[in-house]
């Protein structure tokens, strides 16, 4: 046995999406500035990323991030993840800064207010806490904004991050459980439909309204992979479109086919803006190597 480089992380989730985060690697990297070194990061380093995404107890819903210094925020957090997933997302930035405060990578503040620095810009981040635990962070968007067709609608967050919100088709009755198969089937197909990069799609989004105007929904990533959690993203973009129906609303709810929900609250600000929050939880901390002569370097996935 012969051990080539180290890896040190620590392990959370927010609302089912899993974080890797990363505190030593063999990543290093030059750049000047978090664009800079977002963009070498996502040029470089490909054997690195894969073992993290995949070992130990990887899985194709796991992502990355390294915690890094920034000039503008109290931290800088550079993503990394699957092929055809979008590497920025919400939950990643609550989860790190809930887990890095849990954990004392992040100095804990009275007001509970912090900054993470991304490459979608500086996200302002509050924190509640009980004692030395995070009970809750809350994270609030910049602006949505919303168009309509005849079979679905289209919301696009913070100017960026397109998502195509449809209604049930006629093949499923409800999203349940008891249904997954057909609706694996539907987003598949959908995703396939606007796999291109032409389209500039995020995700792809089932939706059932309610009684009381919540949401029940499945979120399908480019690849036609199906969400763990409702999605913070998603959770927005329909409080937008029950905005666009009815004129105005203060808030919605949206429970994904697995059955946790997330709740997302009008602000007093313009343009689609809104919160979520949303409780932070570390499953775990790792630490482990690459031995040169293992031929499964990249590590493997987990099915």
């Amino acid at each position: 046995m012969e051990f080539g480089k180290m890896f040190s992380s620590l392990d959370a989730h927010v609302a089912g999406e899993a974080y890797r985060i990363v505190s030593q690697s063999p990543i290093r990297l030059s750049g000047a500035g978090l664009k800079a070194q977002s963009e070498q990061l996502a040029k470089s380093f490909s054997n690195e990323k894969k073992l993290l995404l995949n070992e130990p107890r990887g899985h194709r819903g796991m992502h990355g991030v390294i915690p890094t210094g920034s000039e503008c925020a109290d931290i800088g957090l550079l993503f990394f993840s699957h092929q055809q997933v979008s590497a920025f997302k919400y939950e990643g930035v609550l989860a790190a800064v809930g887990a890095l405060l849990e954990t004392g990578g992040l100095e804990r503040r009275r007001n509970g207010r912090y900054t993470a620095e991304t490459t979608e810009g500086v996200i302002e981040i509050s924190a509640d806490f009980e004692g030395d635990e995070v009970t809750q962070v809350h994270v609030q968007n910049k602006s949505a904004s919303m168009s309509q067709t005849s079979q679905s609608s289209t919301v696009v967050l913070d100017g960026k991050r397109k998502y195509l919100i449809y209604p049930l088709p006629p093949a499923i009755p409800e999203i349940d459980l008891a249904n997954l198969s057909v609706i694996s089937e539907w987003g598949a197909g959908k995703a396939a439909e606007y796999a291109g990069e032409e389209h500039g799609v995020t995700g792809i989004v089932l939706a059932e309204e309610l009684p009381g105007g919540g949401f029940r929904s499945v979120t399908f990533e480019k690849d036609g992979y199906i969400l763990r959690s409702p999605g913070i993203d998603t959770t927005f973009a329909l409080l937008a479109l029950k905005e666009k129906r009815n004129g105005n609303a203060a808030s919605v709810s949206n429970t994904s086919i697995f059955g946790s929900t997330l709740k997302a609250e009008a602000t007093d600000g313009e343009g689609g803006q809104a919160k979520v929050q949303a409780e932070p939880f570390v499953t775990g901390a790792h630490q482990f190597v690459l031995d040169r002569e293992d031929p499964l370097d990249q590590g493997f996935l987990i099915v």
